[in-house]
């Protein structure tokens, strides 16, 4: 009642008011004292884990000394055994170098043996093809040839010649030298040659001795040799059964020519191989010596290996005691300032549980019953129900600002990048709008709310869609079945009947999923739906079941909120690179922040789910460096963004002379509106006089002048703009109140002045008052006198008129 008789703007509380309190009530109770709880926890948890690491330093200490102790005696063990160790290893070497050495001799031997092997191998093979040849030959003569030789009662002088050769190979016996009468010879020994026929000659060719054949043999085969007829083909004519027995003997005269270099070889290698006989062994006993030397080595290296080893285990335990010791004694010195502000935030945890009863209740009744009501109105209620609340005994923090519980800076912060306002009330309104139990119908005549919205919800793929939109229920639809968000706007007084299922949440459950009538269609409702209203009606009318369904607030534009905008339109076009630098300002110390926060929570979480002991998380130490580097270059960040903001908000301040007046006479041509409701003027109109009269009031390089040609064309322009839609009778009223306000703002005349020229004393009582001294005086004029005696100038007004009354009667009837 009293909010309507002030500012006549209707509102209802109902049933299903009190309902959505309750249930906003229970959830939010609910949510702060599981976050109050869960802080609590963690910061006891914390502690309890700081505490656990400054004994375990202790104790790390003592285990130090000990390991220190156990260390130097290792230490001494190691250097006795490595002394070992060297002694055995220089014996050995001694051993190896006397043993490399019968390894060269040896080596040189065998060098020499396989050089002269090679040597006699690449001669023989030389004479291989006529062996070769010779050995094939004697493969073709068989037993029967030489028996049909031996039956030749007088053979060929040339077959008899041959087996002379093979006697002289065979170096059988010979007939005594005499001169053959039929040739230019020596007479066939053909008797001895029978003998030799008669015994295993070919088992004997086959398997003659080639080194047998020496230089004497070789001189008396020439003879025969040299003769013309000792040819292949004459004894093929002759004989052919045994005319591979001349081709033999040809060969082995041929081989010998070859085999006496040779056969000095052979003879060095027999020496050479005895020698290498005797070398092996010296150098078989040699390394058996360095293998028992090798053999000791290892048993003592095997022993320093093992002391060397416990000495690198002790080492790296007593290294690990000291790092624990060092991370413990870091995290310690690093959380020292922690500590103290958790351990006292930890005394406020339940504290503040006890008070979360009266907390919680006026957070859940300023979201379900301030939306409606402005600022002045809102402060009002806040400071009852806290009245209410000491009057029922109902614990609650007496210093509690909503707007601060319930939203924090980084997200504040967020919305003013989004384009919502960062005034007091346009931050209530958007947690409203952002946390209440019901959707949000916006009364919001300058678009602010609805831009706002279309910023925030950009990335979510907003639907826009209005009641007379002929695929309004399509939009609706789409919101509801995908989990977009859906924003209809312009609405009247009256919303579409199909929205009362949406608007009440009368969700069906339907397996793991929830649907929803639409009309006379069933519609999927995803989590991600949400739904906006907006209104450009400044003061409508909505019926109690619309105040039921949805949660209305007022997003009117407010003196404060309308100033910061048109600073930042003047610095916009004025300073640009002023204003660009304040937006870069914003959202980095808003990032930092959230840094800031997201850190501590971080540090938090890892103190609490480490388990056991701290020190033996060297994980935890390294994210405590990383937090505390990272939170020094955020604070010095945010140090540096305080300054830089301090500096922009100087220069910012400078044109806000300009932005004053501006909101000034925007709020001016609004009030008009009460004075007659056609004179209807919307925030974008007066924007775009705003703008016209940065861009054509004279410029100038010095500010102060710059500021005062803007502000004189934009205050004449408003002038003209609005007087020329007044009424003659309304346009002095116009041209007065503008003058007021103006010198209202700028200090040259006061509120209570203001107020008794305006109201004078229409708030008083004639019998609450001093009595009138003369009945000419008309009671209206004596409480207008009365009242205007509260101010200081006119305090004996009343005296004057009473001591004067013939005086004033006189100027009363002129």
């Amino acid at each position: 009642g009293d909010y309507f008789e002030r500012y006549r703007r209707q509102t209802f509380v109902t049933p299903a008011s009190y309902l959505s309190f309750l249930n906003a009530y229970r959830k939010l109770y609910s949510a702060k004292h599981s976050y109050v709880g869960e802080l609590a926890r963690r910061m006891n948890t914390g502690l309890q884990k700081l505490i656990e690491a400054g004994e375990s330093v202790s104790v790390l200490s003592k285990e130090l000394v000990v390991k220190e102790k156990e260390l130097a005696v290792a230490s001494r063990e190691t250097e006795r055994v490595l002394k070992e160790v060297s002694e055995s290893a220089a014996a050995a070497e001694k051993v190896k170098t006397s043993v490399q050495k019968v390894k060269d001799k040896a080596q040189a031997i065998v060098d020499a043996i396989d050089k002269d092997k090679k040597f006699a191998e690449t001669k023989l093979a030389a004479a291989a093809p006529a062996l070769a040849e010779a050995e094939a030959a004697l493969q073709t003569i068989k037993p029967a040839d030489i028996a049909t030789v031996k039956k030749l009662g007088k053979p060929p002088h040339l077959i008899m010649r041959v087996m002379d050769a093979v006697l002289l190979l065979f170096q059988r016996h010979l007939d005594p030298i005499t001169m053959d009468p039929e040739k230019p010879c020596c007479a066939p020994s053909w008797k001895e040659a029978l003998k030799t026929m008669n015994g295993p000659m070919l088992s004997e060719l086959l398997s003659f001795n080639k080194d047998t054949i020496n230089s004497e043999t070789c001189e008396l085969l020439a003879p025969y040799l040299e003769m013309e007829d000792y040819t292949l083909e004459n004894v093929k004519r002759v004989s052919g059964n045994v005319a591979g027995l001349l081709a033999w003997t040809m060969a082995m005269a041929f081989f010998f020519t070859v085999n006496k270099e040779v056969l000095p070889l052979k003879a060095n290698l027999a020496i050479a191989e005895n020698k290498l006989e005797i070398a092996t062994k010296e150098l078989n006993v040699a390394q058996a010596e360095l293998d028992a030397k090798q053999r000791e080595l290892d048993e003592v290296q095997a022993k320093f290996d093992a002391v060397m080893k416990k000495k690198m285990e002790l080492e790296e335990s007593a290294n690990t005691c000291r790092r624990k010791m060092d991370a413990a004694s870091a995290l310690i010195t690093g959380l020292g300032g922690e500590k103290d502000r958790w351990t006292e935030q930890s005394k406020e945890f339940q504290a503040q549980i006890d008070r979360l009863v009266g907390d919680v209740l006026v957070m859940c009744a300023f979201m379900s019953y301030s939306g409606p009501f402005n600022n002045d109105f809102r402060q009002q209620l806040l400071t009852n129900w806290k009245k209410e609340l000491n009057l029922k005994a109902i614990p609650y923090t007496k210093t509690m600002n909503v707007t601060e519980e319930l939203v924090d800076n980084t997200t504040a912060g967020e919305w003013a990048l989004q384009g919502l306002p960062n005034d007091e009330l346009s931050l209530q309104n958007g947690i409203i709008v952002t946390q209440a139990t019901r959707f949000p119908l916006l009364i919001d005549p300058q678009g602010q709310g609805k831009s706002w919205i279309r910023n925030r919800e950009a990335n979510n793929d907003l639907i826009i869609t209005s009641l007379n939109h002929k695929y309004f229920r399509t939009h609706l639809e789409d919101g509801l079945s995908l989990g977009r968000p859906v924003m209809i706007e312009d609405v009247g007084e009256e919303l579409d009947p199909c929205l009362d299922n949406v608007l009440e949440k009368n969700f069906i459950k339907s397996g793991s999923s929830f649907k929803v009538k639409v009309g006379d269609k069933e519609v999927d409702v995803m989590p991600n739906f949400k739904l906006y209203i907006t209104t450009k009606l400044s003061n409508p009318k909505y019926t109690p079941e619309v105040f039921a369904r949805t949660s209305i607030i007022d997003f009117t534009v407010t003196i404060k909120g309308l100033e910061d905008q048109l600073l930042a339109k003047v610095i916009l076009t004025e300073k640009a690179e002023l204003e660009t630098e304040r937006v870069a300002l914003i959202t980095e110390v808003t990032s930092n922040k959230k840094k800031m926060k997201e850190l501590e929570d971080n540090l938090l979480t890892r103190l609490t789910n480490t388990q056991g002991s701290l020190v033996d998380d060297e994980s935890l130490i390294e994210v405590l460096r990383v937090t505390k580097t990272t939170a020094e270059e955020v604070n010095e960040k945010l140090a540096i963004a305080a300054d830089t903001e301090i500096k922009i908000n100087s220069a910012r301040e400078e044109y806000r002379p300009v932005a004053v007046r501006g909101s000034i006479l925007y709020f001016l041509i609004v009030e008009m509106s009460m004075v007659n409701a056609m004179y209807q003027t919307s925030l974008d109109q007066f924007l775009g006089i705003f703008d016209m009269s940065m861009e054509r009031s004279q410029k100038s390089p010095v500010p102060s002048k710059r500021i005062s040609n803007i502000i004189e064309y934009l205050t004449y322009e408003v002038f003209k703009y609005t007087a020329r839609g007044l009424y003659e009778t309304h346009k002095f009223l116009f041209t007065l109140l503008m003058a007021l306000k103006i010198d209202l703002q700028a200090g040259r005349i006061k509120h209570n002045e203001f107020a008794t020229l305006i109201k004078g004393g229409a708030a008083l009582d004639l019998n609450g008052v001093t009595p009138k001294p003369k009945s000419w005086i008309l009671d209206t004029t004596w409480l207008n006198l009365v009242q205007l005696s509260e101010l200081p100038q006119f305090s004996e007004i009343l005296n004057q008129v009473t001591r004067n009354d013939k005086s004033w009667k006189l100027w009363f009837d002129d």
